[in-house]
């Protein structure tokens, strides 16, 4: 879960964002998936896990589609930019308009991330138009697409549609959005391609968020149906996958099945507390 007002610093400490990227950066240049686990991170959000786990899988990733990148944390936008600098062709696409967030990221790396081409559109109605791409990340961006609308050019205080109490904000969600998100991965994909992903994982129905203005709004928490109807698609081969949990005194730690995710939720809690990710390869 992300900052969804769009008009403040990532919700990551400083300190977090720095020692996730370290991690994560190893994780691109070895290719080993060590997420960050254990009692140092009892205070971490999803991303010391999602982050580097995703960043071990981005080596040779050639044209590369970032679903959310408006909204990313420093932490994954410095993956990103470090992809990049390894010779990946990087382009952004994202509802919102990354100029209408520039406020939100760091001032070392607000030149180079407005510099990054940008398709501002759904994914879900995305056609190639320049030909397709090798790899497509969505990092816990897949559970706000079906909520989540930009609000018009003229509204300064949130990018974001958002109510100011919890009955106002819209809790449905279209039924077809993970498998239309999934035609437009395959659409998008090169025959090959990778597509990386993560999700929350709990209850499997939409839960309340309040994002960092006090608004709410909602998101999906996956359970073991949804996420495995969501990766089963014959489409698409499962290379590898991984579930983690936190725990209040171990912190986070890495489980064996999704069914190990189901008994959490992040209902109105500031980070997830399940949380699975997948590298597909489009047949």
């Amino acid at each position: 879960m992300f900052d969804a007002s769009g008009d403040g610093p990532s919700r990551a400490t400083s300190s977090e964002s720095d020692v996730v990227l370290e991690q994560a950066l190893r994780c691109l240049a070895n290719g080993q998936p060590d997420a960050l686990v254990g009692p140092t991170t009892t205070r971490f959000s999803e991303r010391c896990v999602e982050v580097p786990w995703v960043a071990a899988h981005l080596a040779n990733s050639g044209r590369l589609l970032d679903i959310g990148w408006a909204m990313s944390p420093p932490e994954w936008l410095g993956v990103l930019l470090a992809v990049q600098d390894h010779g990946a062709s990087l382009t952004g696409i994202d509802i919102i308009d990354p100029q209408r967030v520039r406020s939100r990221y760091p001032v070392e790396l607000l030149e180079r991330v407005l510099a990054v081409p940008v398709r501002v559109e759904s994914f879900l109605d995305a056609s190639p138009t320049d030909g397709t791409f090798d790899t497509i990340t969505c990092v816990s961006t897949l559970e706000h697409i079906g909520f989540d609308q930009a609000s018009p050019p003229e509204v300064k205080e949130t990018a974001f549609v958002r109510s100011t109490t919890p009955d106002g904000a819209n809790g449905v969600r279209d039924p077809q959005t993970d498998a239309l998100f999934l035609d437009a991965a395959h659409r998008m994909l090169s025959p090959g391609g990778s597509l990386l992903l993560s999700v929350p994982v709990g209850h499997g129905v939409p839960i309340l968020h309040q994002d960092s203005l006090g608004l709410f709004t909602h998101q999906f928490e996956y359970d073991d149906e949804s996420w495995n109807r969501l990766v089963s698609d014959d489409r698409f081969e499962v290379r590898e996958d991984a579930y983690f949990r936190h725990d209040q005194k171990l912190g986070w730690v890495s489980v064996p099945l999704v069914t190990d995710l189901t008994d959490q939720t992040s209902a109105l809690r500031p980070f997830a507390t399940g949380c699975a990710v997948a590298h597909l390869v489009r047949r």
